[in-house]
């Protein structure tokens, strides 16, 4: 049975603690969001930081899951490059979003 390297012990580590934080601060949103919906509270209990925490939430399910599937994909080097290219690709449009649409008009010529 093979060993796994130090980067990945290391990223494992970090994946779970990533991985505990994120799920507690999905319910922090959730609880936020149902409590202000129900009219429970009438208001986001969190304030002015519901965008930011909303923002930081997408931003730490993409890395949990990032660290996840590198941990999968490191067997293989065809399957790491392909993976990468996916998480690559997930990162640019979360911080460009209209880079697609420049993309897609790019390659049809409009």
């Amino acid at each position: 049975m093979k060993k796994d390297n130090a980067l990945m012990k290391v990223a494992n580590i970090v994946g779970q603690v990533l991985a505990f934080f994120t799920v507690a601060l999905w319910l922090l949103c959730l609880l936020n969001s149902a409590l202000s919906a129900d009219s429970m509270l009438g208001y986001h209990f969190l304030g002015d930081a519901t965008g930011i925490l909303e923002y930081i939430k997408y931003w730490a399910t993409l890395l949990t899951l990032a660290l996840s599937g590198l941990e999968f994909a490191t067997r293989n080097f065809l399957l790491m490059l392909i993976y990468l290219i996916i998480v690559a690709g997930c990162i640019i449009l979360m911080f460009f979003p209209g880079v697609l649409g420049t993309l897609v008009g790019m390659a049809t010529g409009e």
